[in-house]
């Protein structure tokens, strides 16, 4: 099997993390962004990744990708068996998608796109040389392209921030006390919130090198949340449970 991916993209480290925690063998296949459009409609409906090609179809989508990985490999499952358990996980998967993985995606884009270097290493990550020579050609309509769909204003990005702050305060709440978000076992809801943190948390289990962030207000949001507990959670969860295939 073959994930195309964003090497850094935390939708496509959910899909990631669930293929390795089912040991499942696979190949990540960072694509160009922007260019990546014409590749991926060919083989599913939207433009987006991950999308996971397998013998029998292409799976797009994280949280389908993970619905797929239980069905088709049923040991350390991901979703609870009852109906009920199933739902609620589900849900929670759903809205901190929207709730921590888009906001946290504006907020750190609206700083990150003034340090082209870093942007460059973030879409290029693991890609053959020939590639990487030729991202500076893409990378200033692809500067404006992200700007337009996922910053779209500052006013946007300051609003993202109040979101993601007041879920992260939800977030904590939840936790407190627990050591998983639904149940007492890992599921597919703390996969979930701890890879669309991890951009946040930047644990060293994840597969991409971050290094250093460069100084800007991203630098400043990640360390104002260095020692927020739901931060010590996310790299517990990784400490744990984040193990490459073997």
């Amino acid at each position: 099997m073959k994930l195309l991916i964003f090497p850094h993209s935390h939708f496509c480290e959910k899909a990631r993390w669930a293929l390795d925690h089912k040991r499942v063998s696979y190949e990540p296949v960072a694509v160009f962004p922007g260019l990546h459009v014409r590749t991926v409609r060919k083989l599913a409906p939207a433009s987006s990744l991950p999308v996971l090609l397998t013998a029998e179809a292409a799976i797009q989508g994280s949280n389908e990708i993970i619905d797929y990985l239980d069905t088709r490999y049923p040991e350390r499952p991901l979703t609870p068996a009852e109906s009920g358990a199933r739902t609620s996980a589900i849900e929670i998967e759903q809205q901190l998608d929207q709730k921590l993985g888009v906001p946290i995606r504006q907020i750190l884009y609206a700083s990150l796109l003034d340090h082209p270097e870093f942007i460059a290493q973030c879409f290029t990550h693991s890609m053959p040389w020939w590639k990487r020579q030729c991202y500076p050609l893409i990378a200033p309509g692809l500067r404006k392209a992200i700007y337009a769909g996922y910053v779209k204003s500052e006013e946007a990005a300051a609003a993202a921030r109040k979101q993601f702050d007041e879920t992260m305060a939800e977030l904590a709440d939840t936790l407190d006390g627990k050591a998983y978000l639904f149940g007492g076992a890992f599921t597919r809801a703390d996969l979930a919130a701890a890879a669309l943190l991890s951009l946040l948390a930047l644990p060293p289990e994840h597969p991409f090198p971050w290094g250093a962030v460069p100084a800007s207000d991203a630098r400043t949001f990640i360390e104002a949340y260095a020692d927020h507990p739901v931060s010590h959670w996310v790299r517990t969860m990784y400490r744990e449970h984040r193990h490459p295939a073997t």
